[in-house]
C-alpha cells in the first residue's frame, strides 16, 4: 500500500468512514477472537471438577447440583442486562469484563472450602459467562457482516468453538497430572493467568457495531426486545427451545462422567485425558458439520437422527460396564450432543435484527439457564439414588424430544 493510500484509509477510519476493503479493518478480529476463546477454555479443573467439589470442597453431589442451579440462576439474572449493554455500549468491553470477572472468580473460589465462598465465586463466574455468551456470537457475526462474509458464520463459529475446546483439551490432562504434585485449589488458582490473558487480548479487538445509533432511552427498550422477539417470532422460538432443551439434558454428562469413571475404577490421574479426548471429539464433529451441512437435503431428518444418537448413548452407558467401550460411548455423546448448536446458528441468526443480536442471543441463553436451574437439583437427587437409572431417564427424555421436534427443514 502506498503512503497516499495509507493516509487516505487512516482519514476514512478517523472520520468514521469504512475503507473500501472492509476486511482490512476487521480481519484481525477473527484470529484474536479465536485466541480469546482458547485462553478462556484453559480450564485446568475440567478433568477433576467433581473431586474438587466432593473431596476438597466437602460437598455432597446434591449440594454441587444446587450450587450449579444457583450459577444458572445468576446467569439468568445477568444475561439480558449484559446482552443489552453489549448492544447499547460496546461489545469488546463486555468481552474484557467477562474475562476479568472469570479470572477473579477462580481466585475467590479457590481461597477456602466454604459454601458461601463458593456462592460468591459462582456469582462472579456467572457474571463473566453472561457477559461473554451472547456477546461473542454477536461480535463475530457483526465482524463478518462488516467483511461481507455472513455466510461463513457457522464455519467461523465452529472454529471459534474449537479453539475453546482446544484450551480445555490442553489444560484438562495437565490439571490431572498436576494432582500428583499440587493441591486441588492451587491448580484452580493457576487458571487466573490464562483468563487475564484473554481479557488483555479483548482490548485489542476492533468494535464492529460502533456505527449503531445509541440513545439512553433505548436501553430498557433493548432489554425488552429479546423477550418481544421470541414472543412474536414463532420460528425463532421453536429453534431456540429445541436447541436449549436438548443441550441442557446432554450437558449433564459433564457433571456425571467423572462419577461414572469412578464406578469403572479409573484412577483420577486419567480423568483429564478422558476430558481431553471428549474435547477433541467435539472439535472434530463441530468442524465436520459446517463442511457437509450444505449437502444435506433434509436437515430436519438429519437433526432428529443427530439428536437420537446422544439419547441412545445415555441408555447404553447404563448397560455397558466395559471401560474402553464406555469411554467411546462418552466421546460420542459429547461429540454429537455438544455440537448441535452449529446446526442452529444460521437459522437463528437469520431471524434476528442486527442491532439487537446480542440481546436476543442472551435471551436464548437465558432460556437454557432456566431449564438447567430447574432440572439440575432434580437430576442431582436421581444420581444420589442411582447413576445408571439416571442415564436411562435422560436418554429416554432426549429421544422423546428428538421425535417430537417442531423444527422444519426450511427453518435451518
Amino acid at each position: 500500500m502506498s503512503e497516499l493510500e495509507d493516509t487516505k484509509e487512516f482519514e476514512e477510519v478517523l472520520h468514521g468512514v469504512e475503507p473500501k476493503d472492509k476486511g482490512m479493518m476487521y480481519k484481525s478480529n477473527i484470529w484474536k477472537s479465536h485466541l480469546f476463546r482458547l485462553f478462556m477454555g484453559f480450564h485446568l479443573i475440567s478433568g477433576i471438577l467433581i473431586p474438587l467439589f466432593l473431596t476438597w470442597g466437602k460437598l455432597t453431589f446434591v449440594e454441587v447440583m444446587f450450587l450449579q442451579g444457583y450459577f444458572t440462576i445468576m446467569i439468568l439474572v445477568f444475561e439480558i442486562p449484559c446482552g443489552a449493554i453489549a448492544d447499547y455500549l460496546n461489545r469488546k468491553l463486555c468481552l474484557f469484563l467477562g474475562g476479568l470477572s472469570t479470572a477473579f472468580a477462580v481466585l475467590v473460589y479457590s481461597s477456602m472450602p466454604n459454601i458461601f465462598i463458593f456462592v460468591l465465586g459462582e456469582t462472579l463466574w456467572a457474571f463473566g459467562e453472561a457477559l461473554i455468551s451472547g456477546t461473542n456470537s454477536a461480535f463475530m457475526y457483526d465482524t463478518l457482516r462488516k467483511m461481507g462474509k455472513e455466510e461463513e458464520m457457522s464455519k467461523i463459529m465452529a472454529k471459534n468453538q474449537s479453539y475453546f475446546l482446544v484450551g480445555i483439551g490442553l489444560s484438562a490432562p495437565l490439571g490431572s497430572l498436576l494432582t500428583l504434585f499440587l493441591p486441588l485449589p492451587l491448580i484452580m488458582r493457576l487458571m487466573f493467568l490464562p483468563f487475564i490473558g484473554a481479557s488483555l487480548i479483548s482490548i485489542t479487538l476492533k468494535e464492529p457495531n460502533q456505527d449503531l445509533e445509541r440513545k439512553i432511552e433505548r436501553y430498557l427498550t433493548t432489554i425488552k426486545s429479546g423477550f418481544k422477539e421470541l414472543k412474536q417470532n414463532k420460528i425463532l422460538r421453536i429453534l431456540a427451545f429445541d436447541l436449549v432443551i436438548i443441550e441442557a439434558f446432554v450437558f449433564f454428562i459433564i457433571w456425571t462422567y467423572q462419577l461414572y469413571l469412578e464406578d469403572l475404577r479409573v484412577p483420577i490421574v486419567f480423568f483429564g485425558f478422558v476430558a481431553a479426548s471428549m474435547t477433541l471429539m467435539q472439535i472434530i464433529v463441530a468442524n465436520l458439520i459446517p463442511k457437509y451441512e450444505k449437502d444435506i437435503y433434509n436437515k430436519r431428518r438429519f437433526l432428529i437422527i443427530y439428536t437420537l444418537i446422544p439419547g441412545i448413548g445415555f441408555i447404553l452407558l447404563s448397560l455397558i460396564i466395559f471401560t474402553p467401550i464406555s469411554i467411546i460411548i462418552l466421546l460420542i455423546i459429547v461429540g454429537v450432543g455438544f455440537s448441535r448448536n452449529i446446526i442452529f446458528i444460521n437459522g437463528i441468526n437469520k431471524q434476528i435484527e442486527t442491532e439487537n443480536r446480542a440481546t436476543i442471543l442472551s435471551t436464548i441463553n437465558m432460556m437454557a439457564c432456566v431449564i438447567r436451574a430447574i432440572i439440575y437439583p432434580i437430576i442431582g437427587l436421581l444420581v444420589m439414588w442411582n447413576l445408571n437409572y439416571t442415564f436411562i431417564i435422560l436418554g429416554i427424555i432426549i429421544i422423546i424430544f428428538a421425535l417430537l421436534t417442531q423444527v422444519k427443514n426450511e427453518y435451518l
